[in-house]
């Protein structure tokens, strides 16, 4: 937990203990009601606070998320979407949360797998007979306590999508746990948080996401392409899981078939959170007293104070952050390697098939000929390789501010309101990411101002790499630029 000077003493009638994190929609608190209770304190960023459309959608996800059973959630408390900064404030939940509780004692074995699976299957029925989607299921969303998995934060990443989409074409998520349409914007709905649930499942069992990590380009393209990885699982629960991460929404499970489908959950404790220290609770104060911060809890797991959902991450980058939302983007470059190494060999063959010796050309024309002709080609692609070997190194970034491009020691950033048009084209073999941006942008990026069709080529995309590359690279940058730039993103063939 951290402190700031602008941190405010009071949102609503809640008394701010500390700074719990920051994220792309604000910043959360630990405060306290004037009962005592410990609640969790969300407030907006300014930027979104002046948006009317955002303060009406905000609404609506809290009237929503007000209607989900609090046995399997963490109720909403108190909101007020029409103050000068809206504000959320949320029942706070004693325990770690999933991540935190595989980061520090490993996989869950398979019987609290099952567990586990069962407890959120409930809590997603409670949520979607609501009427309400969560759309960022995830292991830091996800409170252990001693009466089973919480989940927190449904239903409120739909606000924060919609402005980022309105915005700057950017979809709000976490990209190991996004099902395949919300990718690709073909229709959200309760099966996009059975995906997600096959994929925290699979974390919870190993550790690990099904479609691994690195690179959020290289995983909404695997997500939307490759088979999920699914370590062995006892059971019926191998199963549930790959139904769960069927890319055919109509083929996912539903909670209730889930519950049928597993059965009773075996009587054993899910991960016993430990005990958390808290703050001595505070004394009942009229309207009209100041509260002041009480200390910080000593060493204890905030629950889910910690990781609380879309727009409302920590500081520290945890696994599972919200792409494109204060972090680096998505990063492609260029290599030299596998041109440097043609190009060596191509050099050493044209040397060997040059005629240099006069009594051999004397004496067999027609070879001396032929081995000309041969050396001529090697020359050739020797030539082409030596060229991508001398070509400035090339760094395209895409991030949710803008594309950046580093050319040798030059580089310049355009904002996306700079942009007009992106597309992947020219010829199969020797792709280019062009861009058509405003007039005033046109002459900063340090690139060779090549023009097709009235755009500029910005990025060679993998030149000189194998085809199965080269094709990899063009699928992986097209879904970075559906993600950070969807609406100028012109992604015909």
């Amino acid at each position: 937990m951290t402190t700031h000077p602008h941190d405010p003493a009071v949102v609503g009638s809640f008394a701010i203990q500390g700074r719990l994190g920051r994220g792309a929609m604000g910043a959360v608190y630990l405060a306290r009601s004037r009962g005592g209770r410990l609640v969790a304190v969300k407030v907006v960023r300014d930027e979104l606070a002046d948006d009317p459309g955002f303060r009406a959608r905000f609404a609506r996800e809290i009237d929503a998320a007000r209607k989900v059973s609090g046995a399997f959630t963490a109720a909403v408390v108190d909101a007020d979407p029409d103050a000068d900064r809206p504000w959320l404030a949320t029942e706070y939940l004693p325990g770690p949360t999933l991540q935190k509780a595989i980061e520090t004692s490993g996989p869950l074995p398979p019987a609290e797998v099952q567990s586990l699976a069962s407890g959120l299957a409930e809590a997603l029925m409670a949520i979607h007979a609501s009427g309400v989607v969560h759309r960022d299921l995830k292991p830091s969303n996800i409170v252990l306590t001693d009466n089973g998995p919480r989940v927190i934060d449904f239903g409120i990443a739909r606000a924060m999508e919609e402005a980022s989409l309105t915005a700057t074409g950017m979809v709000i998520g976490t990209p190991g746990y996004l099902s395949p349409e919300q990718i690709t914007g073909t229709g959200i709905g309760p099966a996009s948080d059975l995906f997600a649930l096959g994929a925290v499942l699979v974390f919870a069992a190993s550790g690990r996401g099904p479609f691994a990590t690195g690179n959020p380009a290289s995983m909404l393209h695997r997500i939307v392409n490759e088979q999920p990885h699914v370590p062995p699982l006892p059971g019926p629960l191998h199963d549930v899981v790959r139904r769960c991460l069927a890319r055919d929404p109509g083929q996912r499970p539903t909670p209730t078939e889930i519950l049928q489908r597993l059965g009773p959950p075996a009587p054993t404790v899910l991960l016993d959170p430990p005990t958390i220290p808290t703050p001595p609770a505070t004394k009942l104060l009229p309207p009209t007293t100041t509260f002041a911060p009480a200390p910080l809890p000593p060493g204890g797991e905030l629950g889910s104070g910690g990781a609380v959902g879309p727009g409302w991450q920590g500081d520290v980058g945890a696994p599972g952050g919200v792409v494109g939302v204060g972090g680096v983007g998505a990063s492609f470059g260029t290599s030299r390697a596998r041109p440097g190494l043609f190009a060596g060999i191509l050099t050493v063959l044209w040397l060997a098939f040059v005629p240099a010796d006069p009594q051999v050309k004397a004496l067999h024309p027609v070879l001396s000929t032929l081995s000309g002709l041969v050396s001529l080609v090697f020359l050739y692609f020797a030539v082409r390789s030596w060229i991508l070997v001398l070509r400035p190194k090339v760094l395209l970034q895409l991030s949710p501010q803008g594309l950046t491009v580093k050319r040798a020691y030059r580089e310049a950033t355009i904002p996306w309101y700079g942009v007009t048009r992106l597309h992947v084209g020219g010829d199969s073999k020797r792709p280019w990411l062009i861009a058509w941006l405003e007039p005033q942008y046109q002459n900063q990026l340090p690139v060779s101002h090549r023009r097709h069709h009235g755009g500029l080529r910005i990025y060679p995309i993998a030149h000189g790499a194998t085809r199965a590359r080269r094709q990899t690279q063009v699928n992986e940058l097209r879904a970075a630029l559906n993600w950070y730039a969807g609406r100028i993103h012109d992604n015909s063939y």
